[in-house]
């Protein structure tokens, strides 16, 4: 595993996943009939902000495996939730936005989640408009992006699929999130001035 500090509060975590596990979701994930595929029906859907399919049955065991690695990142947190498995084929896309907020809540999401389990297809790349940022993860990595920054997924151009799960990590004043300093300690982090 090797952490690369693209921007402040963004990282990618290269080799987040095993080859096996890789191989194990993308099994699972090319072996699901297209009806097992969930397109949301509402606003999200027909405004445009979000043009993929996500698959909401039982999951196999490796996708646990994958949510206790992901809480191996943090030596706090409030919760973090069990990544969705998603798809996007051509012209698939979620529009720009932040993932953070704190409306009538009692927690915030203090990072958002992206974990790659394929690169072959052509676009899907993550921009962060405001970082000057545009970045093509490599397949079994993890990004980890602050939920106040703003960004975007571009429209995958073929279709071969982009296999991927999406979670987000929750924090609250009691329960602040904090990344694992054995992991991060050497690597710049942000000084959370902005939220907890």
């Amino acid at each position: 595993m090797k952490i690369n500090r693209l921007s402040p509060d963004l990282y990618e975590i290269e080799d987040f996943i095993t080859v096996d596990q890789q191989k194990e979701v993308l099994d699972f994930a090319s072996g699901l009939d297209e009806e097992q595929w969930w397109l949301s029906p509402d606003d999200d859907y027909k405004n445009g902000f979000f043009y993929g399919k996500q698959y909401n049955g039982d999951k196999p065991q490796v996708f646990k495996d994958i949510d206790n690695q992901i809480q191996n990142l943090f030596e706090s947190l409030l919760y973090v939730g069990s990544v969705a498995l998603q798809r996007y084929r051509e012209g698939a896309a979620i529009q720009e936005h932040r993932d953070y907020w704190l409306k009538d809540e009692p927690y915030h999401i203090r990072y958002g989640i992206c974990l790659y389990y394929n690169d072959e297809y052509a676009g899907g790349e993550l921009e962060y408009s405001e970082l000057g940022i545009v970045h093509k993860p490599k397949a079994r990595s993890l990004v980890l992006h602050g939920g106040n920054i703003l960004h975007k997924s571009l429209a995958v151009l073929d279709d071969l699929p982009r296999y991927f799960s999406t979670s987000f990590v929750r924090g609250s004043k009691e329960s602040p999130v904090l990344l694992n300093k054995e992991l991060f300690s050497e690597i710049e982090e942000h000084d959370g001035s902005t939220y907890y």
